[in-house]
């Protein structure tokens, strides 16, 4: 018979510590809620164990389900088995250690699980805990027979607990016929759990756990045609004679303190949208992923619930199996899908990648880690976060441009009609220096590739005018080229044709930075675009910081060198030069992707789309622009044309 690989016991406990390290803050509460919804339950119920608090003051988290409910045997399973646990295990599906890894770190003392099957309609219950050693183990109760002989059992039925504060048969509810119930123990007899995790790091209260739980669902499922009952139960101290105290559930703590019980119901995120919010879908990739996007128009708050619920602002997330990761509000995140500053507090987006399964082991799709903190690619790989923002600013929704324009229009003056020209100019003298050797689309080309999101060649039509005399909304305008810029790699799923080419150009514009962004003096946005009034659209934005002091001090020195000009048309000309100057620096950036910079043993030495970002970064742009000596001459030659000879006094 084979020797089957396993792992010893006294490395179990480390493994454990591990997962649970990997986690996040609540990942005990996502895999309790996950195996009570998986036991068919249609009430899950995060409360709080009464007779303890009334008894010693201790304040227990319990989680309550009306489920199935689990045997004896079946709970042993369930408790001691790392890497299974009685549900089928696969990528899609189970890894078989996620409440234990979750919550036996933080509760040494050990978890209480009761459960009530038909079968059992008594209940039966373990305890597992951590031992002197270190190990994770149920423990032992002792049983006296009838002989008067005694032995140790690790089932037991649920008892009067005098040494706890409890009777463990009284914590089942008159809802539960059948199903499971578990009690967070904590350190020590002693610990009251109710908060959640007790580690500093992670900060665990109640309020954090429903925002959580509303936050990670997308939606409660349905039983029975009802959504799931969730709830959490919070405590608040009762002050004085309240108006509702007749019909409020109490508990008296032993030092006389009157504890109100408060029920928090869990929705999901999709019931915080507003109904009135408008939405729309984009397909991002060749795979079908879906981004879901929300617009909340003005004066409808974006999010339509308190902060006790929920977080307060709307968030960019990836939908697995009806869990939402990766949730994210930064500007960052939006920015790479288009989604500019001015409309992304009241845009929602939801990502639907299809899921990737042991049954379909050559399609596309996305998993989670053992931890469930994380998602990741096929092969183990990072989102395309890339891709799937340019592929949905490709395809940019009319109504978000339209709230952007307007928006926008509030904010910024239009565009110098003298941009378009000036920029192209520029960097057609540039350009005989800046082309690189690049790997374009081509179906009859021989190097194999990925897409890098950027394009070349030929330029495409401009945009189309519009009654009101601006560019069309949506879309990357008409200054790329038709054809794909691609990365030379082995596994790439595109193929092309080496090339000397050149593409199109981002525009450029001023505003004030906020909180940290204000100690950069630009970045550049490529999913952005500005209409320009030669009737194209750019494609990508450099902002710069007009508030940050370099630019500021620039602009008085150059007022004072012409004193007799009006100052604001000098800052117009300071801010036309620093901008030209920061979009030659991404045109340059972007014209090396793709460059083989060396050769070696291994192969060429190519610079990729990541090597591309770092160039243009708010810190390397920023860098950029500080001692430029050229941008100095610039603004002086054109300075005496339009204004004069300096002062003789400077």
């Amino acid at each position: 018979m084979p020797r089957y690989v396993h792992v010893p016991t006294e490395a179990t406990h480390q493994l454990i510590r591990q997962a649970y390290e990997a986690g996040g803050p609540y990942q005990w509460a996502r895999e309790a809620w996950r195996n009570s919804e998986e036991s068919h339950a249609s009430i899950i119920q995060f409360g709080i164990e009464e007779q303890a608090a009334s008894r010693l003051g201790v304040l227990r988290r319990t989680i309550m389900d009306n489920g199935e409910g689990m045997g004896p045997d079946d709970l042993r399973l369930f408790l001691t088995t790392f890497g299974g646990g009685g549900k089928p295990i696969g990528v899609d599906q189970n890894f078989g250690q996620g409440f234990k890894s979750a919550v036996l770190p933080w509760n040494p003392y050990g978890v209480v699980v009761i459960s009530y099957t038909v079968e059992a309609p008594h209940g039966a219950m373990l305890w597992i805990q951590r031992d002197k050693q270190g190990n994770y183990a149920l423990r032992e109760f002792p049983i006296e027979e009838e002989t008067g002989d005694t032995y140790l059992t690790d089932v037991v039925m649920p008892f009067e607990d005098a040494d706890h504060g409890c009777d463990w048969s009284a914590l089942r509810p008159e809802w539960m016929k059948t199903g499971t119930i578990m009690v967070l123990l904590g350190a020590d007899a002693e610990s009251s759990t109710w908060q959640g995790d007790p580690e500093p790091s992670r900060s665990e209260t109640v309020d954090g756990l429903i925002r959580y739980l509303n936050g990670r669902l997308l939606d409660v499922p349905h039983r029975d045609g009802e959504p799931i009952e969730t709830t959490v139960f919070d405590l608040y101290r009762r002050k004085s004679v309240e108006r509702r105290a007749s019909k409020d559930r109490t508990v008296t703590l032993p030092d006389g303190a009157e504890m109100v019980w408060r029920p928090r119901r869990v929705y999901g995120l999709r019931h915080y949208i507003p109904q009135e919010a408008l939405t729309g879908q984009v397909v991002v990739d060749n795979h079908g992923t879906r981004a879901e996007w929300f617009y909340v128009p003005e004066p409808v708050l974006p999010v339509g619930g308190s902060k006790d619920y929920v977080g307060q602002r709307p968030v960019v997330a990836v939908n697995y199996q009806g869990e939402l990761y990766h949730a994210d509000s930064t500007k960052s995140r939006y920015r790479q899908f288009g989604i500019t500053d001015e409309i992304m507090a009241r845009t929602w987006l939801i990502l639907h990648p299809p899921v990737y399964s042991d049954s379909r082991p050559t399609d596309w799709g996305v998993l989670t880690q053992a931890s469930r903190n994380m998602l990741m690619s096929k092969g183990g790989v990072e989102l395309p976060w890339e891709q799937w923002g340019d592929r949905f600013f490709d395809s940019f929704p009319d109504e978000l441009a339209r709230a952007r324009d307007e928006a926008r229009s509030k904010n910024y003056s239009r565009t110098d009609p003298s941009m378009a020209k000036s920029l192209s100019r520029i960097l057609d003298r540039l350009n005989p220096r800046f082309k690189a050797s690049r790997v374009l689309s081509s179906a009859a080309g021989r190097v194999v590739g990925m897409a890098s999101g950027s394009y070349a060649g030929a330029p495409g039509a401009g945009a189309t005018k519009s009654g009101d005399g601006r560019g069309a909304s949506g879309g990357s305008g008409g200054t790329a080229g038709t054809r794909q810029l691609l990365v030379p790699a082995v596994g790439g799923n595109l193929t092309g044709t080496h090339a000397r080419v050149r593409g199109g150009y981002p525009s450029f514009d001023w505003k004030k930075f906020e909180g940290e962004e204000a100690k950069n003096l630009a970045r550049y946005d490529q999913n952005d675009k500005l209409d320009l009034d030669d009737g194209s659209t750019s494609r990508g934005v450099v902002w710069l910081n007009l508030r940050h002091p370099v630019f500021v001090q620039e602009s008085t020195y150059w007022a004072d060198q012409w004193p007799k000009a009006d100052p604001g048309q000098v800052e117009k000309l300071v801010r036309k030069v620093y901008g030209e100057e920061a979009v030659a620096h991404v045109v340059h950036a972007q014209r090396l992707n793709g460059t083989v910079v060396a050769r070696t043993e291994d192969g060429p030495v190519i610079l990729g789309e990541q090597d591309v970002q770092n160039l243009v970064s708010p810190e390397a742009l920023s860098a950029a622009l500080l001692g430029l000596v050229n941008v100095e001459q610039r603004i002086l030659t054109q300075g005496g044309g339009l204004f004069g000879s300096r002062s003789s006094s400077q």
